[in-house]
């Protein structure tokens, strides 16, 4: 028996596919096209329970394995053509409240955990800045110390949910120095004084899913909303990324799923030459890889899963939770470009959602990490002398 296949988390999955199909399918192409993200849908997984998955219930949380959190969006995004709404969820859910669940004080996860996992409240990632993205150390936005507490002063760019977010995970530097231990990451409270919201960015990809930017505008943060102490800001980054690399790709695994099954109808359905294309072996070839590539996917995230059951830190498998993320994210590209190839002219046509699909995969290779990054983390482990 492969690891998806244990029957608890096969009714998991069925559980959340039903539901996506009833509560959040609606038109998912109209959303689409006009960008269009609903707070209410959001709270409305939020009250399913989806969010609190391995997160303890004295915060609102339902606990379980982390198996168990895959097969959740597993099923949503094999339930609901909108990739980007489920990949929203996901970049709160393994990014920032995993993250404040293993590093953060009683204080902030009492304050902060229950509304995030209840869906009343969104937090967005504040790290990317304008010129600096995998080059932490390069960020300009900075935290002075002023009394008990910081003052920060920065702008932060292409944050996924940030236009409809109330909270921020906010890192800055607090030294100069290109050190380990100069970054700090903050919890703020978008009301509070000198944090605004700025533009927001028109996507190809994830259009369901708002990105914008974020204005620390000399904004004083008290100690205790820091996570974990000043200097840790690394080691945030690193738990919060690995998750998202870990855990948050399995938004691919539904759509990958969807578009097997659908493929293999068209295959059997569509006639040319008075035979079923799926006859030709230009088109069984497409669809078998297909298969493999989901196969082989599933195996890999659930395999990863399997690792981090306790909910333990993420930091002894950075590796794992690299190629997890290339792999999956760029087979799930081809395979979306081999389902818009099988269906031809429908493929592009934006009445149909397999262009969709197309778009919102591309996106997989860009966050958390893009896929050279990934590469290049690989390798260094792997020992050789990567910077």
């Amino acid at each position: 028996m492969q690891p998806w296949q244990v029957p608890h988390l096969e009714e998991i999955r069925n559980q959340h596919i039903e539901f996506a199909k009833e509560k959040l399918e609606g038109d998912p192409a109209e959303r689409d096209r006009t960008g269009d993200f609903s707070p209410e849908r959001w709270r409305l997984v939020g009250e399913h329970g989806v969010l609190g998955r391995c997160l303890p219930e004295k915060y609102g949380g339902i606990g379980g394995s982390v198996a168990e959190l895959v097969a959740a969006y597993e099923g949503l995004g094999y339930g609901c053509h909108d990739t980007g709404f489920f990949f929203a969820l996901l970049n709160q859910h393994t990014g920032i409240q995993m993250t404040l669940n293993l590093l953060a004080s009683d204080f902030l996860k009492e304050k902060f955990l229950p509304d995030m996992i209840a869906g009343k409240s969104m937090c967005a990632y504040a790290f990317t800045e304008e010129v600096s993205g995998s080059d932490a150390f390069s960020m300009d936005t900075v935290a002075a110390q002023d009394g008990d507490g910081y003052r920060i002063n920065g702008k932060k760019c292409f944050l996924t949910n940030s236009p409809y977010s109330n909270l921020a995970l906010v890192f800055a530097k607090t030294s100069e120095k290109r050190s380990p231990f100069g970054l700090t990451a903050f919890m703020v409270d978008m009301d509070w004084e000198g944090a605004s919201h700025g533009r927001e960015f028109e996507k190809t990809g994830y259009r369901t899913v708002r990105m914008g930017e974020m204005i620390f505008d000399n904004v004083y943060v008290p100690r205790d909303h820091i996570i974990g102490r000043v200097g840790a800001g690394l080691q945030v980054l690193t738990e919060s990324t690995g998750w998202e690399r870990a855990v948050a790709i399995a938004c691919a695994l539904g759509p990958m799923a969807r578009n097997v099954d659908v493929c293999i109808e068209r295959g059997k359905e569509r006639q040319t030459y008075d035979k079923p294309i799926g006859s030709y072996q230009a088109i069984s070839t497409k669809i078998a890889n297909m298969v493999m590539r989901h196969r082989v996917a599933r195996q890999v995230i659930y395999d990863m899963a399997a690792r981090l059951e306790d909910g333990q830190s993420i930091q002894p498998f950075q590796q794992e939770a690299a190629m997890t993320k290339l792999f999956v994210s760029e087979n799930y590209i081809q395979s979306q470009m081999d389902a818009v190839q099988i269906f031809g002219v429908r493929g592009i046509l934006l009445d149909w959602p397999y262009q969709q699909d197309l778009r919102d995969s591309i996106t997989s290779t860009i966050w958390a990490g893009t896929s050279e990054t990934l590469r290049n983390i690989i390798a260094k482990f792997a020992g050789l002398p990567v910077n």
